[in-house]
């Protein structure tokens, strides 16, 4: 009787994964020397933070999120490496991806989502990861715009 109380107590009150949502945007081919992307993390509705990968190097960088960007009418946010005095990025949601503005070089490149799960590929299924573009963008607003 415990053991059931026990079980259905877990499964009503707790979870036995966390929740974890990531959403990705990306530039160039992966494996070259021009791929580039950015991967948003979400945990237990959170804003968990930002890495950067680049390049054919499996090892990213996690971004320091600094805040809103204060750009009027241009919602986004900024983020920075994470060595000390470095400049930041401004990350804004556009039509067609995000735009990913480096302000020490005032230029600008578009990124786009990065579909994790190809279709009728099941054996790389991501569940955690966003299913559409328009849901990444909708966690991008939700959880890293404020």
């Amino acid at each position: 009787m415990f053991k059931s109380l026990l079980l259905v107590s877990v499964l009503l009150f707790g979870r036995l994964d966390p929740d974890v949502k990531v959403a990705t945007w990306s530039v160039g081919t992966p494996d070259t020397d021009a791929y580039e992307s950015l991967s948003f993390w979400i945990k237990d509705n959170q804003r968990a933070y930002v890495r950067y990968a680049h390049g054919k190097s499996e090892e990213d960088t996690e971004l320091k999120w600094i805040g809103p960007d204060p750009t009027p009418g241009h919602p986004g946010f900024r983020v920075s490496m994470p060595r000390s005095g470095a400049c930041c990025w401004v990350i804004a949601p556009d039509s067609v991806g995000i735009a990913v503005t480096d302000r020490r070089t005032n230029s600008t490149r578009t990124f786009y989502w990065e579909d994790a799960n190809p279709s009728g590929d099941s054996t790389n299924d991501c569940a955690i990861c966003a299913r559409t573009e328009k849901q990444a963008q909708s966690w991008l607003r939700r959880y890293f715009l404020h």
